[in-house]
């Protein structure tokens, strides 16, 4: 049974199947842009499911969203529409800018932090801080449809949930580069021979196959799947302070505001 904690969500959709829980992005209205909302109420099913004992497997998928040419999203990453805040907030009052940035990096290190393996299962298009997301993650399974894009550098900022040092972490220096400075998209084929994702499946049997593969890894000893991903994480630990800093010196330039324009404008940007 799923507590009564559970009905106050708007952002997402919970469920239990076995020994799986079941956290699903569900904004379908705003190709399920991930506000800071949706990213509190995602900190809180982990909570909730990390104590649950009936829970081994923690899965975090999307509510199917299409954009307006049909093209399949998983997440379209946060909201541009929303940036002038912002961009008045990083001029303004530094200090609170960094302090909300902490805030939402710290519901995606939650996922890291977490007692129990998160998977997650990604069928369509994963854009900025959802791609940062899904890296904090243990595994990444993916549709054939999936694809995966930094594409901050497009808008004029970098990517500032701690992409950079996940990704990092998992392909090296020049490989990471390429993907953050060039904002361009990687489909499963490219992410699965990088390592960034584990397994590719079809996308008709997408559901049925992340079920298959949960259900096998909620056999394993929870204290050893903890060890394990505790191991890893200590031994992977990086300097979050220097993406940090750096993001507040992209957000407050220029570029910041034309690419962010641009973008909403539908246009190219115009960098010096």
């Amino acid at each position: 049974m799923l507590s009564k904690f559970f009905q106050n969500f708007l952002a997402i959709k919970i469920s239990k199947i076995e020994k799986i829980g079941i956290i699903s992005l569900n904004c379908p209205e705003n190709i399920n842009i991930l506000s800071f909302e949706m990213l509190k109420e995602i900190n809180q099913a982990l909570k909730e499911f990390e104590a649950d004992n009936e829970v081994k497997i923690i899965l975090l998928k999307a509510e199917p969203v299409f954009s307006k040419n049909g093209r399949k999203i998983f997440s379209a990453g946060v909201d541009l529409k929303k940036y002038d805040e912002k961009f008045k907030l990083a001029e303004e009052n530094p200090e609170k800018f960094k302090e909300n940035l902490k805030k939402s990096r710290k519901f995606i290190s939650k996922i890291e932090k977490l007692k129990k393996p998160v998977i997650a299962c990604v069928d369509g298009l994963a854009v900025g801080g959802a791609f940062e997301m899904i890296l904090a993650c243990d595994l990444i399974l993916a549709s054939e449809e999936a694809s995966f894009a930094l594409s901050e550098v497009n808008i004029g900022l970098i990517p500032g949930y701690g992409g950079i040092r996940r990704l990092l972490e998992l392909i090296g220096k020049k490989k990471t580069f390429e993907i953050a400075a060039n904002g361009h998209k990687i489909s499963a084929d490219e992410a699965i021979n990088l390592s960034i994702i584990s397994e590719i499946y079809p996308v008709s049997e997408f559901n049925e196959k992340i079920l298959e593969y949960c259900r096998n890894l909620s056999k394993k000893s929870s204290n050893s799947l903890w060890l394990i991903k505790d191991t890893i994480n200590r031994l992977s630990a990086g300097q979050d302070k220097v993406e940090i800093e750096n993001f507040m010196k992209a957000i407050t330039s220029n570029d910041a505001r034309e690419g962010v324009a641009a973008f909403l404008e539908k246009r190219e940007p115009r960098f010096l």
